[in-house]
């Protein structure tokens, strides 16, 4: 196998941020130094070693794989270098998991818990400025193709490795041009999330994942921390049932182009929550006044400025090329509803998490 510059470049780029984020959160008196494999430090005459491990945006799927590939080392492994799980932000919910490992831990904003056995720890458990800049940025085009590619990823899960369509197919899945879906591509090779199969060009040049997890937690990260001002429409109803709301909504908004998420969707797909307090729905941007229309007509919907149980967000036509039914109602994509979980946070966020390791598989 041949690895390409670009390769070579990423690898050194989260290579270079890992070490960065280990060496943020050792005090200067431990006089840290990086040989080129690991961090060393000398405490008491003993001079322990830290191994960093980058596992990107540091949600809980992330920590998983890591304490999965630790395990899996664990006989490589030797007393005097002790692994340090590094990320942009390692979450509560991954700091947990990988606490609960016996795992040390430290991030970009300056967090961390490391352990030296029989020694010393360190705690940094207040956030410090982190260094700027993230030299990769997604942008709306990089959004629409993650999420299609992601999308097709699920639908393979069950079939083995997913190879990715042509160039051609993804960008009229994802509307976006041939030409910025090739350039969108080629970053994502860079990034390693996917990387170039057979010829260089041509009908049998093709593409795979490389580490569909990853993408998914960039992509899903960066998507939860976009700010959203608020539904498009909501209507109160008098009921708090769920199956209530959607029963008036299949028959309301019949013939008309819908799907579910949020934590109503999650329920459908992996039951995790024992209450859904809203059911929030997408429909395309041009079907949002027919579908106000529509529901306005219903005697006990009524249209409210916030607080409403019932919510209308409108939606790029890519998204519903990646619907799916679940118990006979159309929802959004897995991954989709995991992001929009994650904006949620709290109960939803544990319920995205659950949706992911049921349901999405990495």
């Amino acid at each position: 196998m041949v690895i390409s510059r670009y390769d070579k470049t990423m690898e050194v780029r989260e290579n270079t941020a890992s070490v960065s984020a280990l060496l943020r959160a050792i005090p200067a008196e431990l006089k840290p130094e990086w040989d080129g494999q690991v961090v060393r430090i000398r405490h008491e005459g003993r001079e322990p070693a830290f191994r960093p491990l980058w596992i990107g945006e540091g949600l809980p799927a992330d920590a998983r794989r890591a304490v999965d590939e630790l395990v899996h080392s664990a006989s490589e492994r030797t007393d005097d270098i002790i692994p340090v799980v590094t990320a942009r932000r390692v979450s509560p919910g991954a700091r947990e998991i990988l606490e609960d490992s016996q795992l040390s831990w430290a991030d970009a904003s300056g967090r961390a818990r490391i352990v030296v056995p029989g020694s010393f720890y360190i705690a940094r458990l207040e956030q410090i400025r982190a260094d700027a800049g993230r030299i990769f940025k997604w942008s709306a085009a990089a959004d629409a193709i993650a999420e299609t590619l992601l999308g097709w990823r699920v639908e393979y899960s069950e079939r083995g490795p997913m190879p990715i369509e042509q160039v051609g197919v993804i960008a009229k899945s994802a509307d976006v041009s041939v030409a910025h879906t090739a350039r969108v591509l080629r970053h994502f090779d860079e990034q390693r999330y996917t990387a170039k199969t057979g010829a260089e060009r041509g009908t049998s040049a093709s593409r795979e994942f490389r580490d569909p997890g990853r993408m998914l937690s960039d992509w899903a990260a960066h998507y939860a921390a976009t700010p959203r001002s608020g539904a498009d429409i909501e209507f109160h109803v008098p009921w708090r049932e769920p199956q209530q709301s959607i029963d008036a909504l299949t028959r309301s908004l019949d013939g008309r182009e819908w799907a579910l998420t949020g934590d109503a969707a999650a329920d459908r797909i992996a039951p995790y929550l024992t209450s859904v307090p809203t059911v929030d729905l997408y429909v395309p941007a041009g079907e949002l006044e027919p579908a106000r229309a529509r529901l306005s007509q219903h005697p006990e919907f009524r249209e409210v400025e916030s607080g409403g149980r019932i919510r209308l967000y409108v939606a790029d036509p890519y998204v519903f090329r990646l619907t799916r039914e679940a118990r006979d109602v159309r929802t959004v994509s897995p991954v989709r509803v995991y992001a929009d979980l994650l904006r949620g946070r709290g109960r939803s966020a544990e319920a995205g998490e659950y949706l992911r390791e049921t349901v999405i598989g990495f």
